[in-house]
């Protein structure tokens, strides 16, 4: 694959093509507000941003990086440069969560075996639907960061896809097997972190998030989850004790196998496998991406959205302890 450079530049581009069917169209339409024109003059001002952004150092111009942002914002210009800013910030704030993600590196081969994260394939709304098992996570070898890293890798090879970009994703937690050493292996610190990131950062479309038989004594965490998202966010947060309850929202057929859809486990992890070893150099790339975290715009640098809220933490213990 041909990796897109990170040069700072307003040199011709290649003119953006709508690749997908009307139906997409329509709904990039009703839902994002974005028609041709839109788009054409939302890239070319954003492009011009970034030029002349003095903590942007180096960044992807091509338009699918660029519509990560403005998709995920409703093409709304403002937003979108708070969040590609925030964006690379992110992945240099925190590099045990978002550098060097080699995809090669034999750890990611150990993970795809236990299978913690597993990208299913389109449902039938055009949304990409990813099922998560952190009780597959072998606790002898491995700390949250490598599951985020694992995770991080799987939405980068997503993010560009216009798919994606339009109709969002749906998440499946399976707790099923999760123990207290799983939980313990977040610190409040890196969870209030983690979950800025997601709700001030991440250029995705989160569409549900699905808790399939979550133990009780996992819901203090969920609930600290919950209180560090938007309200829209926690509106789309569903729980399930089985997986029939589970499919009477989530399209069954998208699921593996063992759980009552059409591909077996093993074959999703070749998949997985596969589009990781295809996206590498582009993952790896996206480190030549850089700011100076000085020059930063006063959205980025002045405001706490990567600062950790002492109250949250103070709350947390407190629901702890009662």
């Amino acid at each position: 694959m041909n990796v897109p450079s990170v040069e700072k530049s307003l040199k011709q581009y290649e003119v953006y093509k709508f690749t997908l069917s009307e139906q997409y169209r329509k709904t990039a339409l009703d839902e994002l507000r974005e028609s041709d024109e839109t788009r054409r003059q939302a890239l070319e001002q954003l492009r011009e941003w970034v030029v002349k952004n003095p903590a942007i150092l180096g960044c992807r111009m091509d338009a699918l990086f660029l519509l990560r942002f403005l998709r995920v914002r409703k093409f709304n210009h403002l937003q979108a440069c708070e969040t590609l800013e925030r964006y690379l910030v992110m992945n240099q704030r925190y590099p045990k969560w978002f550098r060097k993600l080699d995809t090669a590196e034999p750890w990611v081969d150990e993970m795809i075996e236990d299978w913690p994260l597993l990208p299913l394939g389109y449902d039938k709304a055009g949304r990409l639907v990813l099922l998560a098992k952190m009780g597959n996570v072998n606790l002898e070898r491995f700390t949250n960061a490598a599951l985020v890293r694992l995770f991080t890798m799987a939405m980068e090879t997503y993010y560009d896809e216009e798919k994606v970009q339009i109709t969002g994703t749906v998440h499946i937690y399976d707790d099923t097997d999760i123990t207290m050493g799983h939980i313990a292996q977040w610190p409040i610190t890196d969870i209030i972190a983690y979950m800025k990131c997601v709700k001030h950062s991440f250029p995705q479309r989160i569409r549900e998030i699905h808790l399939l038989n979550m133990p009780r004594y996992a819901a203090a965490t969920v609930e600290l989850c919950l209180n560090l998202l938007s309200e829209k966010m926690r509106t789309r947060f569903y729980q399930h004790r089985s997986v029939k309850d589970m499919t009477k929202i989530v399209d069954q057929s998208i699921l593996p196998k063992e759980y009552g859809g059409n591909i077996p486990i093993d074959e999703l992890q070749k998949q997985f496998r596969q589009r990781l070893t295809k996206y590498r150099d582009t993952i790896l790339a996206l480190d030549q991406m850089e700011v100076d975290e000085s020059k930063l715009s006063p959205f980025s640098k002045n405001d706490n959205w990567l600062e950790n809220d002492s109250g949250v933490i103070g709350s947390f213990r407190k629901l702890n302890v009662d």
